[in-house]
């Protein structure tokens, strides 16, 4: 077994939660941040988050061994009753990849270059304002 690659981070302020990838992500990475997805979410009443905002800035991608991990965890937020998953600093790897995942889904997917033309569109969102 080989030790959890990737980290992150994780704020959840209902009905938005803000998650923050750093480094590439093996299987163990993404079982780890499921995890944390998981126990973040459990602190709230169902159905309390809608939004996502995922701040793909420090993110290296995945390793090819956690894709199938990877879309294990995206099939089950499919069922989380999200509305709607904003992706900030995608680079173009990264957009097509997360596009992959999210294909045949209800699930409103935005990609932003940055968190100021995030700002554009969700001007009242004080965390981004405050630590992004």
């Amino acid at each position: 077994m080989f030790g959890a690659h990737g980290e992150f981070q994780i704020c959840s302020q209902p009905p938005t939660m803000y998650l923050k990838l750093f480094g590439s992500f093996n299987n163990e990475g993404i079982t780890l941040l499921t995890n944390g997805v998981v126990n973040e979410l459990s602190m709230h009443p169902k159905g309390a988050v809608k939004f996502v905002v995922v701040n793909l800035e420090e993110f290296e991608l995945i390793t090819v061994d956690s894709m199938d991990s990877l879309e294990a965890y995206f099939a089950s937020v499919k069922e989380r009753g999200y509305e709607r998953v904003d992706y900030l600093y995608a680079n173009i790897i990264a957009k097509n990849m997360f596009e992959r995942v999210w294909k045949n889904s209800d699930i409103e997917v935005n990609f932003y270059k940055d968190s100021e033309n995030y700002l554009h569109q969700h001007p009242d969102d004080e965390y981004i304002k405050t630590y992004w």
